[in-house]
């Protein structure tokens, strides 16, 4: 086992044991605490409360892809600002995407070798200067356990979310094996069928539309569709209304009619 870093500070077993603790500091002081895996396998609390942690879905597709394709030295720069709670918001978030999971790791691991070499590089320095260096890099060295520990649990989280699609996509094959055809195949035919009840429930609403659609295209409108269509050609709006009944927007339904209402229709 590791020697912990921070001995002075509360330790706690297990994660829920240190989320309970932290849930009692919230009560008291209305700020939240997110306890963190020290490298000595025990739960500690952070001196700060908990900020907040962009979450991948606020990532655009362009900054996910970004990240994916740009060198490891500016990647790196993106990990060494959100260790600090810094940095583009939109970055932050595509940082913690399941495509950049395992080259954030990695990089959080090379900022963690460099902290504990220049550590022990300064063991020997007793000087009031390398005390407040000292406390700096400890905290720094705390921040990057909190993110590596995040990003183990997100890995954690991603794996099951893959392994749960892969069960999904072996399912939908063998339905789709037992009907003779592919999963594409059988989603496809689920579509056009989802598609026809749409048109049935919606007929002569649909059919409608396609007339309008043909006389955009100059197109002769089949004769299904006559009834669609007035004598002057044009598109129709629905059923032509008996002689005697009244055609403003409020009784005839229709928000876009200009017709004065009239008192005397049926």
């Amino acid at each position: 086992m590791t020697a912990c870093p921070r001995p002075q500070k509360a330790r706690y077993a297990t994660q829920i044991a240190a989320e309970t603790a932290a849930a009692r500091v919230a009560l008291g002081t209305g700020l939240p605490m997110r306890p963190y895996e020290c490298s000595c396998t025990w739960w500690h609390l952070p001196k700060s409360p908990a900020e907040v942690i962009p979450e991948p879905g606020e990532a655009s597709q362009s900054s996910i892809e970004r990240l994916d394709s740009i060198p490891d030295i500016d990647f790196r720069n993106v990990v060494a600002s959100d260790v600090r709670g810094a940095g583009d918001r939109d970055e932050r978030a595509a940082l913690r995407h399941p495509r950049n999971l395992k080259r954030w790791q990695r990089q959080l691991g090379e900022l963690t070798h460099d902290i504990e070499k220049q550590l022990a590089d300064r063991k020997a320095d007793k000087t009031s200067t390398a005390g407040l260096w000292r406390t700096r890099a400890l905290d720094y060295r705390d921040r990057i356990a909190l993110r590596a520990s995040e990003c183990r649990r997100r890995r954690s989280e991603a794996h099951v979310e893959l392994m749960k699609r892969g069960d999904a996509r072996r399912r939908d094959a063998e339905l789709a094996a037992a009907r003779g055809a592919t999963a594409k195949e059988l989603r496809k035919e689920a579509g056009e069928l989802a598609v026809h009840r749409l048109i049935a429930a919606h007929r002569d609403e649909f059919e409608r539309y396609i007339v309008e659609e043909y006389q955009a295209f100059g197109l002769t409108i089949p004769d299904r569709f006559e009834k669609w269509t007035r004598q002057d050609g044009t598109a129709a709006t629905g059923p032509t209304p008996p002689p005697d009944a009244c055609t403003c927007a409020r009784c005839s339904h229709n928000p876009t009619s200009t017709t004065t209402h009239r008192e005397d229709a049926a």
